[in-house]
């Protein structure tokens, strides 16, 4: 074979090569500061709307210099499906995670790390830290020092050997970037402050390249056991805990068997028990208060406070005494799955709200979108990108969201329910048959049981659509979330 013949062959594949790697560069352009917004995303545990008066350096950071969203919705009530549905952006019957445990082992055995907000960043140049609380019952099914897809940084607490929950305050395992490393009980090693540091360290490290950032800052608190850093243990001893018409339900006839025997089973949970959890509550979240101060001052003294969107929101909610229930989650009704959602940011006007149902499943779109990637095509959600534009906020929205929790296959503690949440109303099966409507406009603390007064079309309308949404899957799920069965628009 001649030179020429040599050198004309090796010039077309260098061409050809050339031309790919454009095409690639075209379709997947290098995210640069300039070009794309950091992210902080910060996820707390069992957070509910009654803590939000005492978190001031929150308040005055997020909430008057960005937007509220006044009804955002976990679509499942319970830490793991929450989690997991909000870094796939998908519902909990399709993540398969549908109650804690097996959680992680669930997860990771599906594959379903593969593809997450972190992988979706991770391939469009972003650096993504996860710091804090992962799944439940992470590591179990894979190793101690096991590092998810789509994360070059890592600092997750570990569960025990035998999946028991540990405590995450203090004397904690974490894996830290494949290394295991344990905490003690020094007022040094108090999570939240430990999480905090990293997260400051990485803001620093990154603002010195030309690469955007994503943060997943997961601290425990106000999860149970609730312990302050050492430096709050006295503050808010006189705080009472906000109590609602439904504080003490009297007449509990009307709810499922799960609420009516809480009572008999766990003794009265009154006010004092109330007040007495509530100030630790308040207590433990006065770390994550002062580490959003911490965060937006690294911010911006690194430069990059107008280039970062700051997300602070919680997995569920927590019911403290509504319905005689003690202290808990994992029920259908608001104080569990209705949530606080502060951003700001980028274009965000300051001081402003929200009014449409956003949820979990919607978080990781709205991040891709934003960050100028692509969500996969399995999303069940949908980016409310727009919303936050003051111009976008009138676009058509869903009219509902399905909220779910349990597997229906198999049995355990956990009783199962799947329920319709609209703008005026809930509708609720539980998996024992039982039943439950509320109507929201008027009734908006969940007191009076309205199934057994719906008639027989209507309660098959409500079933129909439920079986709709409780097996969509992607596009179906949006369409089933907008399209409102004609006899039920009216509906209460």
């Amino acid at each position: 074979m001649s030179n020429k013949k040599i050198w004309l062959g090796g010039t077309f594949i260098l061409i050809v090569i050339l031309g790919i790697g454009l095409f690639y560069f075209i379709k997947n352009p290098i995210r640069t500061k300039a070009t794309s917004p950091n992210f902080i995303f910060i996820l707390t545990d069992d957070l509910d709307y009654s803590l939000m008066p005492f978190l001031k350096n929150t308040n005055a950071l997020l909430t008057d210099q960005g937007t509220t969203f006044t009804n955002y919705f976990v679509t499942s009530p319970a830490c793991c499906p929450s989690r997991a549905s909000t870094i796939r952006g998908q519902y909990a019957h399709n993540t398969g995670v549908l109650e804690n445990s097996p959680g992680f082992k669930t997860f990771h055995r599906n594959g379903e790390e593969s593809e997450t907000i972190a992988t979706w960043l991770y391939r469009d140049w972003y650096q993504t830290s996860l710091l804090g609380k992962y799944l439940n019952i992470y590591p179990t099914g894979a190793k101690n020092t096991y590092i998810p897809a789509g994360w070059t940084d890592w600092h997750a607490f570990l569960y025990s050997d035998d999946g028991e929950k540990t405590d995450f305050y203090f004397n904690y395992q974490v894996n830290e970037n494949g290394k295991l490393v344990q905490y003690g009980s020094s007022p040094n090693n108090y999570s939240t402050d430990v999480l905090k540091q990293n997260a400051l360290t990485f803001i620093e490290q990154n603002a010195k390249t030309n690469k955007p950032f994503f943060i997943y800052l997961a601290p425990y608190a106000p999860h149970g056991p609730n312990v302050p850093a050492p430096r709050y243990t006295d503050q808010f001893l006189d705080a009472t805990y906000p109590q609602k018409p439904s504080f003490g339900e009297a007449d509990i006839s009307d709810k499922p068997d799960i609420v009516r025997a809480n009572p008999q089973k766990n003794g009265t949970f009154d006010a004092g028990d109330a007040n007495q959890l509530f100030r630790r509550r308040v207590q433990s979240m006065l770390a994550v208060d002062e580490m959003v101060k911490d965060l937006v001052n690294k911010l911006d003294q690194a430069g990059e406070l107008q280039n970062t969107y700051i997300i602070l929101t919680s997995d569920n909610g927590f019911h403290m005494g509504e319905h005689q229930l003690p202290s808990g989650k994992m029920l259908p009704y608001e104080e569990d799955i209705r949530v606080p959602f502060i951003i700001r940011g980028p274009g965000i006007q300051a001081g402003t709200q929200i009014t449409q149902m956003v949820a979990n499943i919607d978080v990781a779109p709205t991040i891709a979108e934003l960050a100028g990637t692509h969500a996969s095509n399995f999303v069940d959600g949908r980016s409310f990108a727009n919303l936050l534009n003051p111009s976008g906020q009138q676009v058509e929205w869903r009219k509902a969201l399905l909220i779910e929790l349990g597997y229906t296959e198999i049995k355990t503690p956990i009783i199962a329910f799947r329920a319709i949440r609209t703008e005026k109303f809930i509708y609720i099966e539980y998996e024992n048959g039982e039943l439950e409507f509320y109507d929201l406009v008027n009734d908006p603390y969940e007191l009076n049981n309205n199934a057994s007064a719906l008639d027989a079309k209507t309660l098959t309308s409500l079933h129909t659509w439920l079986e709709q949404l409780r097996a969509c899957k992607a596009e179906a799920c949006r369409t089933a979330e907008s399209t409102v069965p004609d006899n039920l628009k009216n509906l209460p």
